[in-house]
């Protein structure tokens, strides 16, 4: 009988990494954890300034409505979290709370197929969700694209730091 070691999770970036809005990292989806059916990203973030409109923090895909797990901000630094779906290639969360800048934030984005949702937690307070409302039918579509973090390659990224950014496969 043969032992199996399954990989859980793995640390993209540890210790603070400065982006800015051109800059990126870029993770293949072989080099990920295999993904089935729920995903977390966690992540310390620390804002700069604000960049152009929609500034990219992580997006995974190969196209521009393929992107399971994705993370944004907003022109004032909200968090837009999204994911695709097989009825919606965009759904998830328009706006949470935005980030003052020169503040470090820990964000934890969990996407559960299984339990038909997406969590965002900011500093481990639970701050939003998005629950798919047709459970029968409705699922999220995961994908074998790079994982891009920073600038993606249809939006540009943001700038600050990131630090302690783990990606799990549940």
């Amino acid at each position: 009988m043969k032992n199996f070691i399954v990989r859980e999770w793995t640390e993209i970036i540890s210790n603070p990494v400065t982006f800015g809005d051109q800059e990126q990292k870029v993770v293949q989806h072989a080099d990920l954890p295999v993904v089935n059916d729920g995903l977390s990203i966690t992540l310390r973030i620390k804002l700069q300034n604000r960049t152009s409109h929609w500034p990219s923090i992580f997006f995974k895909g190969t196209e521009d409505l393929i992107r399971t797990p994705a993370l944004w901000l907003t022109d004032k630094s909200a968090i837009h979290a999204r994911f695709t779906g097989n009825w919606n290639a965009n759904a998830g969360i328009d706006a949470i709370d935005g980030l003052l800048l020169q503040k470090w934030y820990h964000i934890d984005y969990t996407l559960s197929e299984p339990k038909k949702r997406l969590d965002i937690y900011i500093n481990s307070e639970w701050a939003g969700y998005f629950s798919i409302q047709d459970v029968r039918k409705q699922n999220v579509i995961f994908n074998d694209g790079p994982l891009y973090i920073g600038k993606s390659p249809f939006h540009h990224g943001f700038n600050g730091e990131i630090s302690n950014f783990r990606y799990f496969n549940w």
